[in-house]
């Protein structure tokens, strides 16, 4: 199909540029066309028929051409037959020798015609290397998609050439070549702006010189060009009216001559381009715009490496799933105690006479014999019973036998369970840090189209607000979109009216997440606002103004979610704050890092209790809510009840839990409930509770109508009745 086109293309062009004459006879470009593509490696077969048929459509028939180029396709077809190839240097020599012996016949129309021939012949030869380079561009189009500048430039000249072959179609005041030279100068500063301007300015220059035109043309093009070109940012209509105007200014609208920019070119040469649609100029804007072309190659080179990245990272996370079945192990049935205890009797029974008549009843005697092991296990005394012979010698023996592989058993599970605890703890970290990447990974890949334009026109809003934007990047995160942008400092505004720029960018509310500072740049991070908002008030009092053992804080979570922490370390002062503080540190590390909430919890136990030096440990009362569905969790490590305030009944909130860091095995009490608009939660410390143990409800729903000052005034009731311990108070509020 291309092929064809090619050569379609190639025969009407040389048949349109046989028309372009110098004196009337010789046609330099259409010899120029010929020589270009076959040193391109075109097959010239097309253009030798345009050519020749173009050479007897004048008044003059072309003899000296038609014959330089019959004899020039003669002998490089023959060349080729005989050699299967021949050089751009040999074609070269033969089109010069050939031009040359058939410039003689130049002479039948006047000596004069001698000097025009060899002007023709290096016109021609300037016509071809611009030819050669456009049809180099043309072959290698397909495959790079993409124009640089200097083959734009030989595309103009080419397009300036086809132009001139059209000079004679005018019809009173209206030219086609000057209607198609406005409507391929709108066409290239609308691709390339003040580039494609020069491109006009170019053709306007070319049919003034070549056809006699009024120079005014020249100066009422390049101005309709320039001033198109500062507004084509603006659409089509802008650079119409940026014509109109110059052709008002210069009153070439006025003008009879068909080669100005006289009322019928310009209405014509206008509507046609406005009539282009607009995926067409974009579709060239994009693949002749040097610096577009750049940020498209950059932009499909970074989405390709994230999709293989996206693949190398889904293949780790299921690698580290299936490298979690190496800690599986099967639970064993709980019977080797009994197994064991019943073989220490078989030692001691097997070299007694009486054997027999001890197992004559084998579960009697199995069942006597555990009942010794369990007794002498809890440090009472035997005694032979049935059917054990009251007088046997052995019971000794038997006892201490028995008793010592019922404590080996006993040690051996323990030793097993523990193995296996630990093992299974390995295998779900393994398996959720899996899930975690293979989840990141179906983020990475299911980027869409959508975020590529928002995120454009973050950028270009930050841009035109004075900012400097270092990176900027949209995801999604459960169908919730998260923005992180890195802006230069020093910042021309703050960090409200930042994050206004960007949602009036994306035309939804968002809402900040983290704001990260350093000397030189300042790290947002954003993300959609959801139904719901939650925010906590704390109130904090010290012991004898030392430092608090208290710690609160509170963790936007993406994907719709929030966090909030209350901890109170082991005793008082500094030691105790920093265990608290480490303790909500693990928490919302690993709630950021998107493991899931059961792997969470569990971890922050064992994370704080691997960092303890000392015996040290601290209550941790959080509080997680999904925004979106009201959905939250309240996770308690030995912390004092908690209160649900809503519609001014209060609920009390409980949960058996050891203290983080004590014990490995130790879990944490869960309570999921649903939450609503004008919903508090009261989390208090130990020195809180202890002060309202017994009328607490009826506290709390006295101060709830007091709104944020309600955390204080729990403080103030705590420390009236006596409180000396470190009182925290934190009231969550959901509107």
């Amino acid at each position: 199909m291309i092929g064809t086109v090619v050569v379609i293309g190639g025969f009407l062009c040389a048949l349109l540029l046989s028309r372009v004459r110098i004196h009337e006879l010789h046609t330099p470009l259409s010899l120029g066309l010929l020589l270009g593509s076959q040193l391109a490696g075109f097959d010239p077969a097309a253009i030798v028929g345009g050519i020749i048929l173009g050479a007897f459509s004048g008044t003059q028939p072309y003899w000296q051409g038609v014959s330089a180029v019959l004899l020039y396709w003669g002998i490089t077809r023959l060349i080729l037959l005989v050699h299967k190839s021949c050089s751009p240097r040999t074609r070269l020599l033969i089109y010069l020798a050939c031009c040359l012996i058939t410039l003689p016949i130049s002479a039948i129309y006047g000596t004069e015609e001698l000097l025009y021939g060899v002007i023709s012949i290096a016109v021609s030869l300037a016509a071809a290397i611009c030819f050669r380079r456009i049809c180099l561009s043309i072959k290698t189009l397909t495959h790079a998609r993409t124009v640089t500048d200097s083959e734009q430039i030989f595309f103009a000249l080419g397009i300036g050439m086809l132009l001139l072959a059209c000079t004679d179609a005018a019809f009173l005041d209206w030219s086609l070549p000057v209607m198609l030279m406005l409507i391929l100068t709108g066409v290239a500063v609308y691709a390339r702006g003040v580039f494609g301007a020069a491109a006009g300015v170019l053709w306007s220059i070319m049919l003034t010189a070549c056809t006699g035109a009024d120079p005014i043309l020249i100066g009422s093009v390049s101005l309709g060009a320039i001033a198109a070109a500062m507004v084509r940012e603006r659409g089509k209509l802008f650079m119409i009216c940026a014509f109109f105007l110059s052709g008002l200014l210069f009153q070439t609208y006025r003008s009879q001559d068909a080669l100005a920019m006289s009322a019928s070119n310009l209405l014509s040469g206008m509507l046609l381009f406005l009539m282009m649609p607009r995926a067409w100029l974009d579709s060239l804007r994009r693949y002749t715009d040097v610096k577009l072309n750049a940020d498209r190659m950059v932009s499909e080179a970074i989405k390709r490496t994230e999709q293989r990245a996206s693949h190398e990272v889904e293949r780790m996370g299921k690698l580290l799933g299936g490298f979690s079945a190496m800690f599986h192990i099967e639970p064993e049935e709980d019977d080797s105690t009994a197994r064991w205890t019943i073989q220490g009797a078989l030692a001691i029974c097997r070299n007694c006479e009486n054997r027999r008549r001890c197992w004559k009843d084998a579960d009697a005697m199995r069942e006597t014999i555990l009942t010794i092991a369990g007794t002498a296990g809890k440090g009472e005394r035997v005694f032979p019973s049935d059917p054990i012979d009251e007088g046997c010698r052995h019971f000794e023996d038997l006892c201490g036998s028995v008793q010592l592989s019922y404590q080996q058993a006993l040690n051996r599970n323990a030793v097993s369970k523990h193995v296996q605890m630990q093992s299974g703890f390995v295998e779900r970290q393994f398996s959720g840090a899996g899930a975690a990447l293979c989840t990141y990974a179906r983020q990475m890949r299911n980027r869409s189209h959508r975020a590529d334009v928002t995120e454009k026109k973050i950028r270009e809003r930050l841009i035109r607000a004075g900012l400097t934007v270092e990176s900027l990047e949209l995801y999604e995160t459960n169908g919730t979109d998260m923005i992180t942008a890195v802006l230069v400092r020093p910042l021309r505004m703050k960090h409200s009216a930042v994050r206004q720029e960007i949602e009036q960018a994306c035309g939804y509310p968002l809402r900040c997440i983290r704001v990260a500072q350093s000397e030189r740049r300042v790290s947002f991070s954003f993300e959609q606002d959801a139904e719901l908002h939650a925010a906590a008030q704390v109130a904090r009092t010290t012991v004898s103004d030392t430092v608090s053992g208290d710690a609160t804080g509170e963790c936007r979570i993406p994907g719709g979610r929030v966090c909030f922490a209350l901890s109170d370390g082991m005793g008082t002062g500094r030691d105790a704050r920093r265990e608290s503080e480490a303790a909500i540190r693990l928490l919302f590390r690993l709630c950021h890092a998107g493991v899931k909430k059961e792997l969470v919890y569990e971890n922050v136990n064992r994370m704080l209790l691997a960092q303890n030096e000392a015996e040290m440990y601290a209550t941790l009362d959080a509080v997680s809510i999904d925004l979106r569905t009201g959905e939250a969790e309240l996770l308690k490590y030995g912390a004092p009840p908690s209160y649900l305030v809503r519609d001014g009944q209060v609920s009390v909130i409980t949960g058996e839990a050891l203290p983080c860091g004590i014990l490995a095995d130790a879990k944490p009490s869960v309570i999921r409930m649903q939450l609503k608009k004008n919903d508090r939660i009261v989390l208090c410390s130990d020195g809180v509770h202890d002060m309202f143990s017994e009328d607490a409800e009826q506290v709390i729903r006295s101060v709830e109508p007091i709104g944020q000052k309600a955390g204080e005034q729990l403080l103030m009731i705590a420390k009236a009745r006596g409180g000396t311990d470190d009182m925290t108070v934190m009231v969550i509020s959901v509107a």
